[in-house]
């Protein structure tokens, strides 16, 4: 009877622990990460958009990501197309520059897209939001990210299989 006692007391205690650590994990996905906000809410805050600059830019920014959602899923396809091709018998030089042509016509694209929605902002922005949000973006054109030491970026090898040169 004993020995039954303390598995329940034991079993009992793990339910209780993983009910615990189930809650835990599920109500913080639920909650908004302030870093997946990411530009848009530091945009928002850093220009001082009045209520009717935040919604303008809201929508802005749905059409923006759903764009851009578009031009990488093109890419990705493409990029697949052009690496499929690297176990192929023969290569077929004029197919592999169509398909780069075509994947340099999305980047392209993907570059316009930015300008556009950049363009946009600043056509909503007063005189002194246009200001700050230039150096906004002058600031992030010139930031190079935290380091990250000799690996390359998360998802990505480094071209030549050799860790990056140290940054001085």
């Amino acid at each position: 009877m004993k020995k039954n006692l303390l598995l329940y007391i034991l079993l009992g205690f793990l339910v209780l622990m993983n009910g615990f650590f189930l809650f835990n994990h599920f109500s913080k996905s639920g909650r908004s990460d302030p870093r997946r906000l990411g530009s848009a809410n530091f945009i928002s805050k850093q220009l001082e958009f009045d209520v009717k600059q935040t919604q303008q830019f809201k929508d802005l920014e749905v059409v923006h990501r759903e764009k851009m959602r578009s031009l990488l899923d093109d890419l990705r396809e493409l990029k697949s197309k052009l690496f499929e091709k690297l176990s192929d018998d023969t290569v077929n030089p004029s197919e592999i520059d169509a398909i780069t042509t075509l994947i340099g016509d999305k980047e392209k694209a993907k570059e316009l897209e930015t300008f556009r929605f950049f363009r946009e902002v600043v056509e909503m922005c007063n005189k002194n939001q246009k200001e700050q949000f230039t150096s906004i973006i002058k600031g992030a054109m010139h930031h190079k990210g935290p380091a990250r030491g000799n690996r390359p970026p998360r998802g990505r090898p480094s071209h030549d299989g050799m860790p990056p040169p140290p940054q001085q």
